[in-house]
């Protein structure tokens, strides 16, 4: 960040979080003290707060499926049967 150093920039809050080396992070800070990376603005709820009940995974829903799959299987093989005489 060498070309930034210098006035205009020296008063210019830094972020101060600490680097993985354990350098302080030379990022401009916002109004809370870090930048962007450490800590910046949040990016808002990306669901509604109520949780999404679909009722996929019931026991119902899965013995429905089973049941369903086993009667397409059927089906198919009855079609094979008629094909091949």
């Amino acid at each position: 960040m060498g070309k930034w150093k210098g006035p205009p920039h020296d008063n210019i809050p830094r972020c101060g979080a600490k680097t993985r080396p354990g350098h302080p992070c030379g990022h401009y800070a916002m109004k809370n003290g870090r930048c962007r990376f450490h800590g910046g603005k949040s990016t808002g709820a990306k669901t509604p707060h109520r949780p999404i009940k679909h009722g996929h995974y019931t026991k119902e829903a899965i013995e429905e499926r089973r049941l369903l799959n086993l009667y397409l299987r059927d089906v198919v093989d009855t079609m094979d049967e008629i094909e091949n005489k």
